[in-house]
């Protein structure tokens, strides 16, 4: 978690193993309680993304073209539109709580 804090990214994008988009939803909230949660830029600016990472980014094969694509239009939305938003993956819309 530290190091997360240290590097302050200016995106964060969860994709954890073996969860979908609605488990990877519900199980973010931890991430919101974290020391340190809305001071990182990424936060402040609203570019925390959660994914399906069970459908896509964990799993080798042919859906490493859409986990790329996926990537594109979270990082390039004005690029990029393939259309997975809101399906394979979303803003995290959770509120910062704890400074």
């Amino acid at each position: 978690w530290n190091s997360l804090l240290e590097a302050d990214p200016d995106a964060i994008i969860v994709m954890p193993c073996g969860f979908d988009l609605e488990r990877t939803r519900e199980e973010s909230q931890t991430l919101t309680q974290r020391p340190g949660w809305s001071q990182m830029r990424s936060i402040q600016n609203g570019k925390v993304f959660i994914t399906d990472g069970n459908a896509y980014f964990n799993r080798p094969g042919p859906r490493l073209v859409d986990s790329l694509e996926i990537l594109a239009e979270i990082l390039h939305p004005d690029q990029f539109d393939y259309g997975y938003q809101g399906t394979a993956w979303e803003h995290l819309t959770m509120p910062a709580q704890v400074q």
